[in-house]
C-alpha cells in the first residue's frame, strides 16, 4: 500500500532535504555551538533494523563515534528505562555533565516514478517496501481492529501496533508518509520519557535530532524534515536547520 504522489508531492518531501553526509557534518557544527562534542557525549542512534539504514548509522559513527543502539522496527524506541540507564553509564563525564546526542530517524523510499514507500534493493528484480514494518501496519488499518496485544513471536511489530495504533483514530488509514512522521514523533517522545526516567539526580543534557531518511533511486540517501533541539538544565534550545 504505497503512496503514489505527484512530482510536486515528492518534491515537497525533498524540498529541504540534504545528503546524509552534509547533514551529519551540520550536526557536528551545530552541536559544538552548545557544548556537545564527540569527545564529551554519547550518540544514541534510533533507526529501523533495515539494512538500508546501515550507511546512515556508519556516517553518524564516523563523526560521533560508535553509538548506543536504541532503535527497532520502523525506528521506534522500546529499550525503556533500563536501556537508557545502561547508556547513561557509558556517557563521558569529563566536566561533570553527561551528554547524549539522540538521532531518531525512521525511513521511507521513493522510486523512479515518485512512489512513496518503494525502493529498489540490491539484487532484487523489483522494488520492495520501505519502511516494510510501517507498510504492513498500514495495511492492517484497513481491516477491523481487534485489541492490540503483545505477540511473543513477533515482539517488535506487535509493540509497533500498540504504540502507533493508539495514535491513529479508528477508521482512518494515514498515508505511509504520515505514518513515518508519526513514528518520528513517537520515537522522540519516548526517548524524552526514558531519559527522564533514567537520569535520577544526575545532570543529563540531551540533543534531540530527528527527521526522515529518504532512500532515492540509484542508492542515494537524503535526510528530510529535520528537527533539532537541545535540552540543558531543562532549558530548550532550538537549532535551526
Amino acid at each position: 500500500m504505497a503512496d503514489s504522489m505527484s512530482a510536486g508531492g515528492a518534491g515537497d518531501l525533498l524540498a529541504d532535504s540534504v545528503p546524509v553526509d552534509d547533514f551529519v557534518t551540520w550536526t557536528e557544527w551545530a552541536l559544538a555551538r552548545v557544548g556537545f562534542r564527540p569527545s564529551n557525549c554519547l550518540a544514541l542512534v534510533d533507526v529501523c533494523r533495515d539494512e538500508l539504514m546501515a550507511d546512515f548509522d556508519e556516517q553518524v559513527s564516523e563523526v560521533w563515534g560508535r553509538p548506543f543502539d536504541i532503535g527497532s522496527l520502523a525506528g521506534l524506541v522500546f529499550l525503556g528505562r533500563t536501556g537508557l540507564q545502561a547508556a547513561l553509564s557509558h556517557v563521558p563525564g569529563e566536566d561533570g555533565r553527561h551528554r547524549f546526542a539522540a538521532f531518531c530517524f525512521p525511513h521511507v523510499g521513493i522510486d523512479d516514478d515518485g512512489t512513496i514507500g518503494r525502493v529498489q534493493r540490491r539484487g532484487m528484480s523489483r522494488a520492495s517496501a520501505a519502511c516494510g514494518a510501517l507498510a504492513a501496519f498500514r495495511a492492517e488499518l484497513s481491516e477491523p481492529r481487534g485489541e492490540a496485544t503483545l505477540d511473543v513471536d513477533d515482539v517488535e511489530q506487535s509493540l509497533l501496533r500498540m504504540r502507533l495504533g493508539a495514535l491513529v483514530p479508528d477508521g482512518q488509514v494515514p498515508s505511509l508518509l504520515d505514518l513515518t512522521e508519526l513514528a518520528r514523533q513517537a520515537a522522540v517522545s519516548d526517548v524524552h520519557r526514558f531519559v527522564d526516567l533514567a537520569r535520577g539526580h544526575e545532570p543529563v543534557d540531551v540533543a534531540y535530532i530527528s527527521g526522515i531518511v529518504v532512500h532515492l533511486p540509484e542508492g542515494i540517501d537524503h535526510v528530510a524534515a529535520v528537527q533539532a533541539e537541545v535540552v540543558i538544565d531543562g532549558v530548550v534550545i532550538r537549532l535551526p536547520h
